[in-house]
């Protein structure tokens, strides 16, 4: 029996663009990714299909694969850890990272997403499911304070304006006592433009011209909150699956990798610690 998404608002909607890409890499004949799951859970929803380029799939692919590289290390460094997954729609990555007994999972998204996850995943033994906004406050009210915590997002900081990003960043460097790690996909100013005027969001309802928030360099979000430091910042260009791709794409990839303001526009993976 498939689930219908009718009662999703457009942004929730934008849940598709994610899980479509990492099913659509896990259904080509050599994946970059190899998300089994994310393609099963695609077919248990019945709705209008995103339409999504190659550029796009390898995309949301590639930088899954760099942000669970991040959430791996960090959990292989603090066996203790808390895992904070901002607006994680469908998002399979505790499937994929597979953490160790004693890390706890936390995965947050709107209410009616978070009731839709319940019907089309399992969840995982020391996984918990907050269903709350993350633009209204008590959002981290459930997670432990006192362990070092990794807080990672795939796509929902773009999404939303610079105010949402200040009131997010300062609720998280002010709730964890012992410290830890952010780590999300980034876009520049003009890929933020892009998104929202031309991009694949305009598939799930997204109306012409909205605007998510973009900055062209990762020290502006220590402006955004000063307890945040600037850690690295890794580029699709130069990841490992790069190696992969085709040959037009490898070779652009190359290109790009050399100048670092446009590698920038692609995969874009920033990481701080607090």
């Amino acid at each position: 029996m498939t689930v219908t998404l009718d009662h999703l608002t457009p942004v929730e909607k934008t849940l598709l663009v994610t899980l479509g890409g990492r099913a659509a890499d896990a259904r080509t004949s050599r994946p970059l990714l190899g998300d089994h799951l994310a393609d099963t859970v695609s077919g248990r929803l019945s709705h209008d299909p995103v339409k999504l380029s190659g550029t796009v799939t390898i995309a949301v692919a590639v930088r899954s694969a760099m942000l669970d590289r991040l959430v791996g290390r960090f959990i292989a460094e603090h066996p203790d850890a808390v895992v904070v997954e901002l607006g994680c729609g469908l998002e399979t990555r505790m499937n994929r990272v597979s953490p160790p007994a004693g890390v706890d999972w936390y995965d947050i998204d709107l209410p009616d997403v978070i009731a839709l996850r319940r019907r089309v995943l399992p969840e995982l033994e020391r996984s918990r499911l907050i269903a709350a906004s993350l633009t209204q406050p008590g959002w981290l009210q459930d997670v432990p304070r006192d362990r070092p915590a990794i807080v990672v997002s795939d796509g929902v900081l773009g999404f939303l304006t610079e105010a949402d990003n200040h009131q997010i960043l300062r609720t998280i460097t002010a709730h964890f006592t012992a410290g830890g790690e952010l780590a999300f996909n980034a876009y520049t100013r003009i890929a933020a433009w892009v998104m929202g005027s031309m991009g694949v969001l305009k598939s799930v309802g997204i109306p012409k011209g909205y605007r998510g928030y973009g900055f062209d360099d990762p020290h502006a979000v220590e402006q955004l909150n000063p307890k945040l430091t600037f850690v690295e910042e890794q580029l699709g260009a130069q990841a490992p699956e790069a190696a992969h791709f085709a040959w037009p794409t490898r070779m652009i990839a190359k290109l790009f990798a050399r100048w670092r303001a446009q590698a920038r526009r692609g995969v874009w993976i920033v990481r701080y610690r607090f």
